[in-house]
């Protein structure tokens, strides 16, 4: 874990989006100047049916759903991330 801390599969995916957005940033302040070019990261949504969530209390797995279709506005389904997986 990038905090040092014990493996824990959704704060790993979350530091892993963090590590991301911050490369993507030092990209930008390294080489945007000089090369023209802009680097950015976005926020592609959240699949929250997947396994990624298996060790949160049942609960969680059961609200954490519906909570980022309706509530955050998040939500992406496995079917329509996996359509934009063949696209690349």
């Amino acid at each position: 874990m990038v905090d040092g801390g014990d493996f824990d599969g959704a704060k790993a995916y979350k530091d892993s989006k963090v590590c991301n957005m911050l490369t993507m940033q030092e990209f930008h302040r390294r080489f945007h100047e000089d090369t023209g070019i802009t680097f950015s990261s976005l926020y592609p949504g959240c699949i929250a049916t997947t396994g990624l969530f298996r060790e949160h209390i049942p609960l969680f797995r059961f609200l954490f759903p519906p909570f980022q279709k309706f509530v955050t506005k998040g939500f992406v389904s496995e079917t329509d991330a996996g359509k934009d997986l063949h696209r690349l």
